[in-house]
């Protein structure tokens, strides 16, 4: 969804008997007065949802009674996850080592425990509770989560030999907007750090209109407050970013493509993470593919 008017006009097409909404963010806000805008375009598909179908929310989402209010005006069942312990669905314990997360799960009546490696938890549990509503064995779905990887661009961690070196990629370069940015940064924050380094390139976040100047600064305060060692940045709307940034988080501004692996020759250890985010269109996904070629 880009504007408003899209998903009323698919979900017409299709008149689901489910529908999930997953959260609300600043993406595409250049097409819309503010986030309350953005919460009814996507809102739109509850008024094509079949007679006694199934919304699915999250309800740590600040949106959440917005839409259940709606649903209810039509007649739907409302079933929602999250964080929160009056979810429907949500975790009860949280354990994490090395190599995995160990979950233990209230969903609704049940309980499941599933270990996974590098998933966000509200996709996990969005999956779960639409299983759920369709009333399939989500018992024999759990043991698939340990081996799912989120996919490219998305999060994906690859293995890294380059520069003489043996270090870990975080793939997030396929799209950003102000909440995937502070989702990965603190799912960045979640790899405990040892005896390496956390390194970031940060491209710019596009379609966010006027706020767009805003919404960059306040990155600042998101990366100066995590463990981050270094932020590289790409593109002239990330300069804002920089330029509050604390002085000891700042690596160098990229404006050539041979800036990027000159820098990272210098710098990158073994052992040490990179993160690259940033919109497509600033091209940090062709950057990507080509640090995943190693060598």
């Amino acid at each position: 969804m880009s504007k408003a008017g899209e998903i009323h006009s698919l979900s017409k097409l299709i008149k689901p008997h489910i529908g999930i909404i997953t959260n609300i963010g600043e993406a595409h806000i250049e097409n819309f007065k503010n986030l309350n805008g953005i919460a009814k375009a996507k809102g739109e598909i509850i008024n094509n949802i079949q007679k006694n179908g199934t919304l699915i929310l999250n309800r740590d989402d600040k949106y959440f009674d917005y839409f259940k209010k709606r649903a209810r005006f039509k007649n739907l069942r409302v079933i929602s996850f999250g964080i929160s312990r009056k979810s429907d669905v949500y975790p009860i314990s949280f354990k994490r080592n090395k190599k995995e997360k160990k979950l233990t799960l209230k969903i609704c009546d049940q309980i499941l425990k599933i270990k996974v490696k590098n998933l966000n938890i509200h996709n996990i549990l969005a999956t779960l509770t639409l299983l759920k509503v369709l009333n399939l064995n989500f018992f024999e779905s759990a043991s698939r989560f340990l081996n799912l990887q989120p996919s490219e661009g998305r999060g994906k961690i690859y293995n890294i030999k380059r520069y003489k070196k043996n270090f870990k990629l975080i793939d997030e370069s396929y799209n950003a907007n102000p909440l995937s940015v502070k989702n990965a940064i603190k799912n960045f924050q979640l790899v405990k750090k040892e005896k390496f380094k956390k390194y970031l390139i940060l491209g710019d976040m596009l379609e966010l209109g006027k706020k767009s100047e805003l919404l960059h600064k306040n990155l600042s305060k998101v990366i100066n407050n995590s463990d981050i060692d270094k932020v590289f940045i790409k593109g002239k709307n990330t300069l804002t970013t920089y330029k509050y940034l604390l002085k000891k988080k700042r690596g160098n501004i990229f404006q050539q493509k041979e800036d990027v692996d000159f820098t990272l020759n210098n710098i990158i250890a073994n052992n040490d993470y990179l993160m690259i985010k940033g919109s497509n269109a600033t091209g940090l996904n062709n950057l990507t593919k080509k640090i995943i070629k190693g060598y």
